[in-house]
């Protein structure tokens, strides 16, 4: 039987039998197929998963796996041939992060770079990267302003699956587009409070777990991870980025409108405008409230959020203590408690 894929010599007459012929369109409508399943085009079939062309808009040539912050795409859907460039191909721009790069939206470049030109970057994936480590026990990394190196963080960023040992930039290897959950278990230290605000402080921490041992004095109680993740600098004093927020002192006003009954709390001025009080009612005052801070020695949860900027902020949730005074009895202190019902 005539092989009707035999290749045809130079020189020979072709002719293509129907077999040939069918196999050719049957291979073209499953590419078609393909392509638009995926919403590629040849050059999309052509990037392995994970990879992404990105265009260097800095004035620098970009190392292999260092980093540029997304910037834009380098097509824009439009009408016409631009719309169909931009489904088969979307190319990113990217550049050195500054301060209004977002931390998250980041790519590693697999190849020198130059300034102005398209290179083969990770957007996700289990990848290589140069990062500058802070702390040797950092979990996570982020993007830096004005470096094409990531800088370690205790965790919130992209997780570091290993790195090499020491501080300063090293080796890693980190999973693109995978970030931390941000969870840890911390005790407080003294509040220090935050200037210009009212009722509300900052609050140094350092990660704490359970104590295990049943011969120890602390056994089942929460104690600090020697050398664990903390707000502290490497080279001592607390970093003022990473020190904690309590998010219920948040939701407190630093001012207050007369008559809100936050800065008279347990006002007893209305009792004497009741009907059948005596006149001689005592005059009107109330009891003034004064939030305090957490204890130092508190143990909480702390999660890694994000502001508005996109950078990471430490949160913890705990109930805000009040203390109440009498400005008319000298300031004099007052402890409030519930009875429970009879």
């Amino acid at each position: 039987m005539t092989d009707a894929f035999r290749k045809v010599q130079t020189g020979q007459p072709l002719v293509i039998p129907a077999r040939a012929y069918n196999a050719f369109v049957d291979a073209a409508v499953a590419e078609r197929r393909r392509e638009h399943a995926r919403g590629g085009g040849l050059l999309a079939d052509a990037m392995p998963r994970g990879l992404v062309l990105v265009r260097n808009d800095s004035d620098q040539t970009i190392q292999p796996y260092h980093v540029l912050a997304i910037s834009g795409v380098l097509v824009e859907p439009g009408a016409g041939d631009q719309e169909r460039t931009f489904h088969s191909r979307t190319p990113l721009t990217g550049e050195v992060a500054t301060e209004e790069s977002s931390p998250m939206a980041f790519v590693l470049a697999t190849q020198p770079i130059n300034p102005g030109e398209l290179g083969r970057c990770v957007l996700t994936g289990v990848t290589p990267a140069r990062v500058f480590i802070t702390h040797e026990l950092d979990t996570t990394c982020d993007l830096a302003p004005d470096e094409t190196v990531l800088a370690s963080t205790p965790t919130g960023g992209v997780p570091i699956l290993w790195k090499e040992e020491g501080v300063g930039e090293k080796w890693a290897v980190i999973e693109m587009g995978r970030p931390s959950s941000g969870r840890v278990t911390a005790i407080l230290g003294a509040a220090q409070p935050i200037p210009t605000e009212h009722n509300r402080w900052r609050y140094p921490w350092q990660e704490a777990r359970l104590d295990g041992n049943p011969g120890s004095e602390t056994y089942l109680r929460y104690v600090v991870v020697p050398d664990g993740l903390s707000s502290r600098l490497a080279s001592g004093g607390e970093d003022p980025t990473l020190l904690a927020i309590n998010r219920f002192e948040a939701h407190h006003m630093n001012t207050a409108e007369p008559g809100s009954g936050f800065e008279g709390l347990l006002g007893l001025g209305p009792v004497c405008e009741l009907p059948g009080v005596l006149p001689n009612c005592p005059p009107a005052r109330s009891l003034k409230p004064r939030l305090v801070p957490i204890p130092e020695g508190v143990c909480v949860q702390i999660t890694c959020e994000r502001n508005t900027r996109g950078r990471p902020v430490w949160v913890f949730e705990a109930m805000t203590l009040m203390e109440l005074s009498d400005p008319a009895d000298g300031d004099r202190k007052f402890n409030l408690f519930v009875e429970g019902a009879g």
